[in-house]
């Protein structure tokens, strides 16, 4: 193998590195933007669980309020 060849597949092999450490780079920073979405998402769901909670509690009445008024 003549030097000008290896130097060519060098060359070739760190191009190859460098665009294979953007794509990991970029996934990367993929994958924690999917992560801080999803931990926001839980937050809200977490949020409209205990709203549903309330709303049910407020929703709920004691049988002595379903007493029908005296004049019917």
């Amino acid at each position: 193998m003549t030097d000008t060849n290896l130097e060519a597949r060098i060359i070739e092999l760190e191009t190859r590195i460098s665009h294979l450490d953007q794509a990991m780079t970029d996934m990367s920073m993929m994958v924690k933007r999917q992560w801080d979405r999803i931990d926001v998402l839980e937050r809200r769901n977490h949020l409209l669980g205990e709203d549903m909670k309330r709303m049910n509690d407020f929703m709920q009445t004691a049988p002595e309020d379903d007493v029908p008024p005296p004049h019917y």
